[in-house]
């Protein structure tokens, strides 16, 4: 997955004044033109002991943050064959794994910066993988 992270960087044109008239209507003006590199990063504090509410298991808090003008996709990564069924849920979103290994959990068309909760409900297999990673690709 593509995952994206720099700083901002500012280009100035050469300012040019042109001489000023000797008249009160003199001015002057300058041309600023800046580009702001595509930043995007996806980081998940986990709980200490993976909490339970009832069958839902916390996984912990996802914060994100993406400057894509267009938006981006949160994917989730886990390995192939496992988590079949399992249902996680991410702030107002919410996916049922379908044992692929990967899935769209969620996307938005905009620039957006949000923290919310991430939790599972495990499948029959309970929660028997060995990897599980979330990416933020822009879009």
């Amino acid at each position: 997955m593509l995952k994206t992270t720099g700083l901002v960087t500012l280009t100035c044109g050469a300012l040019v004044a042109a001489p000023l008239a000797a008249s009160s209507n003199a001015s002057m003006g300058f041309r600023l033109n800046a580009t702001v590199p595509t930043t995007c990063s996806v980081s998940m504090l986990s709980t200490q002991t993976g909490s339970a509410n009832g069958n839902a298991v916390n996984l912990g808090t996802v914060r994100e943050y993406c400057n894509a003008a267009r938006g981006y996709q949160v994917i989730v990564s886990y390995t192939p064959g496992t988590l079949d069924g399992a249902e996680l849920t991410a702030g107002n979103d919410r996916i049922v794994l379908d044992g692929s290994g990967r899935a769209v959990l969620s996307q938005t068309t905009r620039p957006r910066v949000r923290e919310r909760g991430l939790t599972i409900v495990p499948g029959a297999a309970g929660f028997d993988t060995s990897q599980f990673q979330l990416d933020i690709v822009p879009s």
